[in-house]
């Protein structure tokens, strides 16, 4: 192919890399992007340790990309002209119908499954209380019919059941999927924008867990519904597709029930407590979903005027944060452990310590398939 004015291409090539190089060194350096909710890549320190092992590329590769001018409309272009061409997934999210962002179908890694059931299974008969076990379903599983007509097979429904199998008779197993699958409306469950339960499903798990242990629910005309608009999840941040429409967040709170919360963090002097269950400020922020105990953290202690007197223990990921309000109307103690954040005991040394009248393990699929850090329970 020949150029008409062939001088006149090269010039605006030029041009065109000498406007960006300007805008690069030019532009006000930005710390956080809001639409990808993370804190992008400070400027590479150089020296003969990173250079001998190439960390120090690797590092400024890092930092060109996530400073490049402009850089999430061409995100965002990049994630629409692959839409535009029957591209409905990439390699984290789905773009099903009606705005809904799936993650991707969980790894069939059925070893790591194994090996986690089997240290839940192993820490489950050790103990001289109950134990509780909710596995959460992923939204495509669910709301399957909001999926795009091809897509990659969610494999939820065997590996819950191969979980279920492996767990036998050692706790008490509130099954989700089951449930979930027959609601009336599912797609009420999940997020569209995010992979974590909405505070009705978290409801209704909770009331799927209280019939589990023989026991009642609180009723759910008990709670007063503050819905928080424009909530973008975990799932628009990866998917580039910024036009997507937002979610309403809901913030359930019963009057009767008091609590006082307490953060802990392995990485701060002292801890942060606040009344309540609800930290509001993070509802200014691009990334609202902390309003939940401030979000993912070792542990979490929560006191609460409820008469039962029982404490109960949570070993969970981020799933059990919109579960603690409805926790705290049945428990007078509630202590939240994340082990990916909780290293500096097991978790049966800290039962030594910190005696429990219940166990309840909260995890979503993904965690019971690919997480290593179950180990710490023993």
């Amino acid at each position: 192919m020949q150029f008409r004015h062939p001088r006149a291409v090269v010039l605006l090539s030029i041009g065109i890399i000498v406007v960006m190089q300007a805008a690069f060194w030019l532009l006000p350096r930005r710390l956080f992007s809001e639409n990808e909710k993370r804190v992008l890549s400070e400027a590479p320190q150089i020296d003969a340790a990173g250079i001998a092992d190439g960390s120090v590329f690797r590092s400024i590769e890092s930092y060109l990309s996530d400073h490049f001018p402009g850089r999430e409309l061409w995100v965002g272009a990049n994630a629409y002209l692959e839409n535009a061409e029957g591209r409905s997934a990439t390699e984290d999210i789905v773009r099903g119908t009606d705005d809904w962002l799936f993650t991707a179908p969980v790894s069939d890694d059925r070893e790591t499954l194994w090996d986690n059931m089997q240290a839940i299974t192993t820490f489950a008969e050790k103990q001289s209380v109950p134990v509780t076990m909710m596995a959460v379903p992923s939204a495509g599983a669910v709301v399957s019919d909001k999926l795009p007509a091809l897509h990659l097979p969610y494999p939820d429904a065997d590996l819950l059941e191969e979980a279920r199998r492996i767990a036998g008779n050692t706790l008490h197993w509130v099954d989700l999927y089951t449930d979930f699958c027959s609601a009336e409306q599912p797609e009420r469950l999940y997020y569209r924008t995010d992979h974590h339960w909405t505070t009705e499903g978290a409801y209704r798990a909770y009331c799927l867990m209280m019939e589990e242990l023989g026991q009642s629910s609180v009723p759910r005309d008990d709670f007063t519904v503050e819905q928080i608009r424009d909530f973008y999840g975990t799932s628009y941040s990866k998917s580039g597709l910024w036009l997507t429409e937002p979610d309403t967040l809901e913030l359930w709170t019963d009057s009767d029930i008091q609590a006082v919360t307490t953060v802990y963090d392995a990485n701060r002097a002292d801890p942060v407590t606040r009344e309540g269950m609800f930290f509001r400020e993070y509802l200014e922020d691009a990334d609202k979903y902390p309003v939940f105990l401030s979000g993912n953290h070792a542990r979490v202690h929560i006191e609460t005027n409820a008469d039962s007197g029982k404490r109960l223990l949570v070993i969970k990921d981020s799933y059990a944060h919109a579960l603690a309000p409805f926790l705290a109307e049945e428990y007078s103690t509630i202590d939240l452990i994340d082990l990916r954040y909780f290293k500096q005991q097991t978790i049966s040394s800290w039962l030594e310590e910190n005696p429990a009248d219940e166990i309840l393990l909260v995890y979503g699929l993904s965690s019971l398939a690919e997480d290593k850090n179950l180990q710490w329970l023993e």
